[in-house]
């Protein structure tokens, strides 16, 4: 009752601030009817829906005003909102993109990350390096203005967790300079609700504008029982404070609770029947393993970022960002690391990180230089370091014991990353160059014996338990050097070339299997040792050519791969771990562009040939895996998207289509998993409102023709099989309308 006063409270303070608004437009003299914040127009006719990058990055930003085009409809997974790039997979367990309950993916080139630590907000590595919700699910698109998507090779003034698969930056909508706001209303298939609220104070007397949303979000699970999510609430907070000409401080507050069902995974056997089995999920029945409300997720994040920009003078700007992030929640079902096939796993996951980034630019003799520096530090989980067991009982779940997973963090995973760059144009040509220097402290973890602790908090149970022995870790060192040219041969032509060396993740995903072999310490120890960063080095070349009404990115790439996080086999055992033991190589063909023949019509699109393949056969502990030349598992050779964006008067309409090729789900290549094309439809209405603003209503159809289809292949800590990979179906035919006013 709480939340639904908040709720009413929340819009009636919204419909009077757009009603004050009018009847102070209406007492102006003369006044004219108030106008939406300013976008920036290339040409003539539509806002570009893709903007290619500048440089010579690849890579492309989408503007807040086309992530309807490509967005899941619930306005958080930000994945989705790049999904029409090339060369770029992302699949999600869910029509709206708000199950926590399941892995979400994305493949960049061939290199695919689960992990969410490739994401960025306004250039802050506010990302966990796995395993809850975190930053994947905090933020409203409604309160970001763009998002940016560059492929390596980019410039170590771009940060993240991770590197090698890319850089993916949310750029916030900060407050407005004038007095407004936003409120919007969406329904559609599986009982999807979800409402947003936003207001914008304008600029204060004092040098003051914040913004403030709040939303709240709702979907049945479109296959089997439950909700994903059951609910979902989320409270932002903006405040930008210009103290002096040359300083300006910013502050950013979000806050997020969710709770939902998981989607059940499918053994690929079930997924190679996908007609009998498309819908199969979690049930109703309180006394199955497959109980919806045993299988589940829930998590409450918050995150504070902040910014101070000071002008050191004409030629130089300070930047300093720090920040913070907290979540608190658990993961519950079968399949969970230490739990027995009948039981239920409940894994407590309670973690955060802080940090701060700065960077200090300033121009001398021509050139641009920038000096920075990353700090991060990021506590377990990520890997597991709580889970418990529980039988089912007549009356519910019953706690039976602690598995071996009872770990205490002695060290975090630490980053520390001082980075030098200049930036320098010789005539035609604009070059490029720096360096980044990466330590990763990989975390020492001390393991206790749970054995009759109860059914108390991970921290007490630590307390509670027998100490048993101490994994070490250790700190690993990195040179990433960069450098990239562009060549401008007209205003409108320019070749690039750019080289880099990229980090990529390390096999955390072994711990919990180290813990639960049972191999002697000393060997567990060694292990532990071999984890390290993954390393990459990436090659680009490329044309950009634009005009007024069109543009056209060709690029064609070529990297190679050191330290692959792979599972091998435990010697004498059916069990796995992950080691950082592969080497491959990616190369390939890229192309995107749009052309805007009329006014009033767009078309884009892009396609990618990616070949991404082991090129040395692996060693799983007991034989020779032969991998060599065969694709990466889950990486298509095959990727196109092909949209248009029609205005007629008031109306859009907005067609997309988009083909995944065939894949692999292992490295043998003995599970295919086909190719498949979707079709999404758009139409749009807006209606100026004099004096108070635009009304837009929207009707989207995803998966218009209902294709059966895998989309998520996922390879985690939660899974159904010592090494298997598990299979989520791609959503059906999903409808949803939605009532926006911006005022």
């Amino acid at each position: 009752m709480k939340i639904k006063a908040v709720v009413h409270y929340t819009v009636y303070t919204l419909i009077m601030a757009a009603t004050m608004k009018s009847s102070l437009v209406w007492a102006e003299d003369g006044a004219n009817a108030p106008k939406l914040q300013a976008i920036t127009v290339t040409g003539t006719g539509q806002t570009p829906l893709v903007l290619p990058s500048l440089g010579a990055g690849t890579g492309a930003t989408i503007p807040n005003s086309s992530f309807d085009l490509f967005q899941s409809p619930g306005g958080t997974n930000v994945y989705s909102i790049v999904s029409g790039l090339p060369s770029v997979m992302v699949q999600t367990t869910d029509p709206y993109g708000l199950s926590s309950g399941g892995p979400v993916g994305i493949s960049i080139r061939g290199e695919t990350s689960i992990k969410g630590a490739i994401g960025t907000v306004d250039g802050i590595p506010i990302s966990a390096i796995d395993p809850g919700a975190g930053q994947q699910f905090l933020f409203d698109s409604e309160n970001l203005r763009s998002v940016t998507l560059l492929t390596p090779p980019f410039a170590p003034e771009h940060i993240s967790v991770f590197t090698q698969e890319g850089y993916l930056n949310r750029n916030i909508r900060w407050a407005a300079d004038h007095f407004g706001g936003e409120v919007s209303q969406s329904a559609g298939s599986f009982g999807f609700h979800k409402t947003f609220m936003r207001l914008d104070s304008g600029l204060l007397p004092t040098g003051t504008k914040f913004f403030i949303s709040s939303s709240y979000a709702h979907a049945d699970a479109w296959r089997g029982n439950g909700a994903a999510p059951d609910y979902r609430y989320n409270g932002t907070l903006g405040v930008t404070q210009q103290i002096t000409r040359r300083l300006t401080a910013k502050l950013f507050a979000v806050y997020d609770d969710m709770k939902g069902a998981s989607y059940l995974p499918l053994t690929y056997a079930q997924a190679s029947n996908l007609g009998a089995n498309y819908n199969l999920g979690y049930d109703s029945n309180p006394q199955s393993l497959n109980y919806s409300g045993y299988n589940q997720q829930k998590f409450q994040d918050y995150a504070l970022m902040g910014e101070i920009r000071w002008r050191t003078s004409s030629h130089g700007t300070l930047l300093i960002k720090p920040f913070y992030n907290q979540e608190n929640g658990y993961t519950m079902g079968t399949g969970l690391p230490g739990v027995k096939p009948n039981q239920i796993g409940y894994w407590s996951i309670n973690h955060h990180l802080y940090g701060v980034l700065a960077k200090y630019d300033f121009h001398y003799a021509q050139t641009k230089f920038s000096l920075g520096y990353w700090y991060e530090n990021i506590q377990p989980p990520g890997p597991p370091t709580a889970v418990k067991a529980f039988n089912i009982a007549p009356d519910g779940l019953r706690f039976s014991n602690w598995t071996p997973l009872l770990v205490n963090p002695v060290s975090n995973n630490v980053f520390n990353s001082p980075y030098f760059q200049a930036k320098r144009a010789f005539g035609p040509v604009t070059v490029t160059a720096g360096v980044r220097y990466l330590m990763e402290q990989i975390p020492t973890l001390s393991v206790y014996n749970g054995s009759g602790v109860g059914d108390v908090s991970p921290g007490q149970a630590v307390r509670d338990a027998a100490f048993k022995y101490t994994i070490n870790g250790h700190t690993d060192y990195q040179w990433l050097p960069y450098i990239g040219a562009v060549y401008r041969f007209t205003p409108h032509v320019s070749l690039t070339a750019a080289y880099s060396r990229d980090n990529g993740g390390p096999a955390l995903e072994m711990w919990p299997k180290l813990v639960l072999s049972g191999m002697p310490v000393s060997a567990a120890q060694n292990a532990w040792n071999t984890t390290r960063p993954g390393t990459s080095n990436a090659f680009s070349l490329g044309l950009a050519i634009t005009h007024t009404r069109w543009y056209l990115r060709p690029d064609v790439f070529y990297t190679t791969y050191d330290h692959k996080d792979i599972p091998i086999n435990v010697p004498g055992t059916s069990a796995f771990y992950n080691q950082n033991l592969g080497v491959g190589k990616a190369w390939g063909l890229e192309i995107q562009g749009a052309v805007q023949p009329l006014d009033d019509l767009q078309i884009f699109g892009s396609a990618a040939y990616d070949r991404a393949y082991f090129t040395q056969d692996i060693p799983d502990g007991q034989t020779i895996l032969p991998v060599s030349g065969l694709q990466f598992p889950d990486v298509p050779k095959f990727l196109a998207t092909l949209g248009l964006r029609y205005r007629y008067h008031r109306f859009t309409v907005s067609p997309l289509i988009q083909y995944t090729g065939l894949r692999y789900a292992d490295s043998l290549h003995t599970q295919p998993v086909p190719a498949y094309c979707i079709t999404n439809l758009n139409f749009a209405y807006h209606q100026p409102l004099r004096h108070v603003g635009e009304l837009t209503a929207r009707l989207q159809f995803l998966n218009l023709f209902n294709r059966h289809y895998i989309g998520l292949i996922s390879q985690n800590y939660v899974q159904t099989g010592a090494s298997a990979a598990t299979f989520y179906p791609g959503a059906p035919l999903t409808v949803v309308g939605s009532l926006a006013l911006r005022f």
